[in-house]
């Protein structure tokens, strides 16, 4: 029997006859448990109409297991080998990892599954690696990495979305049967975010039992909950092979996609404070130690239309407001007047820019912004110099028409002349210019991904894109990368170790980015979600916000700035000045600290927390209208009751006096102390707020 524990979880494992097996994820134990204690207790009664032999799920199930479940591994080799049965081989552990060496010896087929802990943040990862060490080669057809749920867990809440709309949470019961959710538009996809949770009937915002599952995965995938009438309860995850995708030669080995995961008693809260200390820790690489700049992004200020003038008045305009870095977005190449064209050209369009991009960052360099430029690689338009050149460089299969996506077409990065090509170009600009900062994009899912023989390759796109990432990187390791896919189309913990930076979604309408915020911060740190301060009127959804609740909810991810500031009013750069520096002002707070969701007493709120060293944070959200005419008080749970807070209004929701003619004491009190006790049993009582308002509050710790 082997144990793995984390700061609050455990692991036991139990050698059964078909393999080892997870017999508990949970609350962590004490070291001295005895093994046949658990064999005792745990020996389950064999009901009649079944087999003779007990169903233990085990961590690579087949079809040779009694358990008539979907099994993690599905091979063929030689048309008739599709059962393989494991024998242990060899075992390794420490106090980080278990490893276990499972070898079928009917195929030679070798599985090395390895099970490692972040103990400090509760995370454990899960690795597997097949080596084909037989004499015939074995076809992969599946491998979902398998964990037991406990039979108390009820519920799933998994996440899906498109574009403009990523990261709805959805919940389904888990049923006698099987919760499938699967993504073939060959990255991560906003339709099926790689990551759910699990949790029982009382999961709240601050408890409850909980698992949360990611798949680091960058491309198809598969998520699988299943429970069976013998009361077995499943979660499965892993890449989603195409036919044919993936066969082992003799001596050939195939590493899986990871699988992290984490358990918690302390509900959706404790989920966000694990897999955000473990991305800081674990996945997370910064180029430098700088505070994250603000941003101003040129694409819905000008589209288009590129010129020198009107960008440099747009730089002149972003350095009044205290904006930092300045991103050059899609039009600066090569006949790229609208999306029709160009992709795949990286050379600077000498037509606008005739002395190259010299002359833009000369007037970056002089009002003091750094420069980052816009890249789709991945993508060609048939009208382009590239595919006139090279028409077979294109994901295709021969004889079969397929639908282009936005005017554009996919290369296949599998190939070696695609990735020198594409690095040469890139590496070419990023030697030229200063640019500190790529948005690389990708604007089209994958269809019929097929190389020049024609099997499918999805999967080896995805390491190859992982690969050439990588190479940039060692080449100008002092570039940061963001990774956007028609906005939130690729995030994961695959895409996050080669980059910086997600660009959570092509919407800046606040009301939208306050629900995807919220849900996207269970798995991510703020300091890589991007979310910028649009216009007043949404360009993708004609929404109005007041720029205090648009650069309030911009303010608690990476902030930036995506609108045409040389149109705004006075007063409202005024306004904007004022929120940027209040960004400076706490991003080091916000960038180092725990996002947490927060239990609002109207449900038509969202509300969270930020915990730092000495305070915090909150940011209630009214959605629509109130659901009764006085809110309730607000709990802060995590506020120490010993303590005494000074509660400072940071932004404070614009009222129409419609539904509140008067406000709480504390909101017109200036200098307000209050015990923690009183703020954590007690509450604050709420204003009334107006639909689509904001409040910000800060708490800071006096004694």
């Amino acid at each position: 029997m082997e144990l793995l524990h984390s700061q609050s979880s455990t692991i036991v494992i139990v050698q059964q006859a078909n393999g080892p097996c997870i017999r508990y994820i949970g609350p962590r134990l004490s070291a001295d448990i005895e093994e046949t204690e658990v064999r005792a207790i745990q020996s389950e009664p064999l009901p009649n109409a079944g087999m003779d032999d007990r169903a233990y799920l085990s961590v690579a199930s087949t079809y040779a297991d009694p358990t008539f479940m979907e099994p993690a591994l599905k091979i063929l080799c030689q048309g008739r080998h599709w059962a393989p049965q494991w024998q242990l081989q060899e075992t390794s552990s420490s106090p980080e990892h278990i490893e276990y060496r499972l070898l079928d010896t009917q195929t030679g087929l070798l599985l090395v599954w390895r099970l490692r802990v972040s103990a400090a943040t509760d995370v454990f990862t899960l690795d597997c690696r097949f080596e084909n060490s037989g004499t015939e080669p074995i076809a992969i057809v599946q491998w979902l990495a398998t964990l037991p749920i406990p039979k108390t867990m009820s519920a799933v809440k998994a996440f899906t979305g498109r574009w403009v709309h990523e990261f709805q949470p959805q919940d389904c019961p888990i049923p006698l049967g099987s919760v499938v959710f699967k993504n073939i538009k060959g990255r991560s996809s906003h339709d099926h975010f790689p990551g759910l949770l699990i949790a029982d009937a009382h999961l709240s915002e601050h408890s409850g039992p909980c698992f949360g599952f990611h798949l680091g995965w960058s491309g198809n995938h598969c998520q699988r909950v299943e429970r069976s009438q013998n009361g077995l309860t499943q979660y499965q995850a892993g890449i989603e092979l195409m036919p044919g995708e993936l066969e082992l030669a003799p001596g050939a080995s195939f590493k899986a996609a990871p699988l992290y995961f984490t358990h918690t008693e302390q509900g959706l809260g404790g989920i966000a404070q694990n897999f955000q200390g473990f991305v800081r820790a674990e996945i997370l690489s910064f180029p430098t130690n700088q505070a994250r700049p603000v941003h101003i992004n040129t694409w819905e200020a000008i589209y288009f239309d590129h010129r020198q003038s009107e960008l440099d008045a747009l730089i002149v305009a972003a350095q009044d407001c205290g904006i930092e870095r300045f991103v050059l977005d899609d039009g600066w190449f090569n006949a790229r007047r609208n999306d029709g064209a160009g992709l795949g050209d990286w050379v600077v369009d000498s037509g606008i820019y005739p002395e190259g991009l010299h002359p833009l960052t000369q007037t970056l360099a002089t009002h003091q912004l750094s420069f980052g430029l816009w890249f789709e690689p991945e993508m060609v338009n048939k009208d382009s110099d590239l595919f006139r050149q090279h028409p077979d460089w294109l994901l295709q299969l021969d004889d079969l028409h397929q639908s282009a996506g936005r005017n554009q077409w996919v290369l296949d990065i599998s190939r070696d002349a695609v990735q020198d090509h594409l690095f040469n170009q890139i590496d070419s600009l990023l030697r030229e210019y200063p640019i500190e900062y790529i948005k690389w994009d990708m604007n089209r899912d994958l269809s019929q991904a097929g190389n020049s023989q024609g099997r499918p390759v999805y999967h080896s796109y995805v390491n190859s894109l992982y690969r050439l990432l990588a190479r940039l990187r060692a080449a100008h390791p002092s570039v940061e990368i963001e990774s956007c896919a028609s906005g939130g189309g690729r995030m994961d913990y695959g895409i996050l170790r080669h980059t910086q930076r997600f660009w959570l979604s092509d919407c800046n309408d606040a009301n939208e980015r306050q629900t995807m915020q919220q849900w996207a911060s269970l798995f991510f740190p703020s300091e890589v979600l991007g979310s910028h301060v649009g216009p007043d009127k949404s360009h993708t959804t004609s929404r109005s916000h007041a720029l205090s609740v648009r650069a309030g909810t911009a303010l608690f991810g990476h902030m930036g700035v995506e609108w045409d500031i040389r149109q705004a009013s006075a007063d409202d750069k005024q306004a904007l000045t004022r929120y940027i520096q209040l960004y400076k002002e706490l991003r080091g707070k916000i960038h180092s600290g725990v996002r947490r969701p927060l239990q609002t007493p109207d449900k038509h709120q969202i509300g969270f927390t930020v915990a730092y060293k000495d305070g915090l944070l909150v940011s209630i959200f009214q959605q629509t209208m109130p659901e009764l005419a006085i809110p309730g008080p607000l709990l802060l749970p995590l506020l120490d009751p010993q303590a005494r807070y000074q509660i400072k209004v940071l932004i404070r929701a614009e009222q129409s006096h419609h539904l509140m003619k008067q406000q709480p004491d504390w909101l017109v009190q200036e200098h307000l102390v209050i015990g923690g006790e009183l703020l954590v049993r007690f509450g604050l009582e709420l204003p009334i707020l107006d639909p689509e308002s904001l409040l910000v509050l800060q708490f800071n710790r006096v004694v």
